[in-house]
């Protein structure tokens, strides 16, 4: 027997029953950021990507950790399931590279032939 709610349950969905993103970029009107927006934006767009600055940080951490022989294992596995996602990502990057070099071909095919150049 089938109810009214197995018709409309797919439709909806409660608070947090699917995926739950949250994005980090710095609102300029926001009234919850400390220091300036502007600053952390243009710092997030010319300098480096809070990734990056992570990473660098995380790279420094490890750094550390070896030079004074002090385990950091949190940091390690963290490390390492990020360079797992980046290692699954490279298919995606390259189809994605491939469909837009596709693209470029098909309207300018000298701006294709300058980036597809093998030195």
């Amino acid at each position: 027997m089938m109810t009214p709610f197995d018709v409309w349950a797919p439709m909806f969905r409660a608070p947090f029953s699917g995926d739950v993103t949250q994005e980090i970029v710095p609102r300029v009107f926001s009234p919850n950021i400390a220091g300036s927006a502007e600053i952390e934006a243009k710092i997030q767009t010319d300098v480096a990507s809070y990734g990056t600055q992570l990473g660098k940080v995380l790279e420094a951490l490890q750094t550390l950790a070896a030079a004074t022989t002090t385990d950091l294992p949190e940091i390690d596995a963290l490390v390492a399931q990020i360079e797992g996602v980046k290692d699954q990502s490279k298919d995606t990057i390259r189809a994605d590279a491939e469909r837009a070099l596709a693209r470029l071909k098909a309207v300018d095919r000298e701006g294709w032939r300058t980036l597809t150049r093998s030195e």
